[in-house]
């Protein structure tokens, strides 16, 4: 497995803390720097971020790491997990979805009981998608193309339900959305969580007290109790990630979902788009 990590630093503190070759300019302000951890340079960003936050300041605004795999590796893993990184909006609580808040965790807000259909509006839908999510990221939606395939090939541990137009006004066919029905799978100590890459908010800003939430983003690969998984091809983890909008708004918990290597090797078939794969450890 390669890991590397994108930074977005501002143009004024790469040219502090950086040679003039590391990254590369966005724009006239900002500078893109990709390094794999292994590189003696990621240990420098590391150096600098620690110290310009004990300044009440920092060095990187954007970060995201990316993980690759051998044909191997791939073929020797049992579980993956399943990344969505695009999302749209406005989310379903704009367009008449209804949620029960009253049963939400009052520390991280997991748990609120969606009453009634997703509605969406549908020219905010992406195109040349299978999977993706509204913003308020717990709002996860199938293309009917995966929806039809998953059913004829009997995947296990999902079923789909109908979405509806804006305010209720018919169905959206071309869409549905996801309701994971497996058993729930624990996260296991190996898992890593935090604000950043170098961060693992020990203040315990984003970790839920009663353990709904394990922190604000994963920034390992996953690891899950092997004896809670059910075999089904679809998962997800007990624990969430991210956080609820103080006030209401858009951002929900976050689940962390999970493929087998059957339903990897289907998605691959059909050459299904919105996702990224990683490989995760039952353990």
């Amino acid at each position: 497995m390669r890991e590397t990590v994108e930074f977005r630093i501002s143009e004024e503190k790469a040219r502090r803390f950086l040679a003039p070759e590391d990254g590369k300019p966005l724009g006239r302000s900002m500078r893109k720097l990709v390094l794999d951890t292994n590189d003696i340079r990621y240990a420098r960003v590391e150096r600098v971020e620690r110290e310009l936050k004990q300044q009440g300041l920092y060095f990187f605004t954007y970060w995201d790491i990316r993980r690759t795999y051998t044909k191997k590796e791939l073929e020797a893993a049992e579980l993956f997990s399943l990344n969505i990184r695009n999302a749209f909006e406005p989310e379903g609580e704009v367009c008449g979805t209804q949620y029960d808040e009253s049963v939400a965790c009052p520390h991280c807000g997991f748990g609120a009981r969606q009453l009634n259909e997703l509605r969406l509006e549908p020219g905010s839908l992406p195109r040349g998608k299978d999977i993706t999510r509204t913003i308020a990221y717990s709002e996860i939606l199938f293309s009917a193309r995966l929806v039809t395939a998953l059913r004829e090939h009997g995947i296990t541990g999902a079923r789909f339900l109908p979405v509806l137009s804006k305010n209720g006004r018919g169905t959206i066919d071309s869409w549905f959305q996801l309701e994971v029905t497996s058993r729930p799978l624990g996260v296991a100590p190996a898992t890593r969580f935090g604000l950043n890459p170098f961060d693992p908010d020990e203040q315990g800003e984003y970790r839920c007290p009663l353990g709904h939430v394990a922190g604000l983003r994963i920034l390992s690969e996953l690891s899950v109790r092997r004896e809670d998984w059910d075999g089904s091809d679809l998962c997800a983890a007990k624990q969430y990630v991210g956080y609820r909008s103080r006030n209401g708004g858009a951002f929900r918990p976050d689940p962390l979902l999970l493929v087998s290597q059957r339903l990897r090797r289907l998605l691959g078939e059909l050459k299904a788009k919105g996702f990224e794969l990683e490989v995760a450890h039952p353990v």
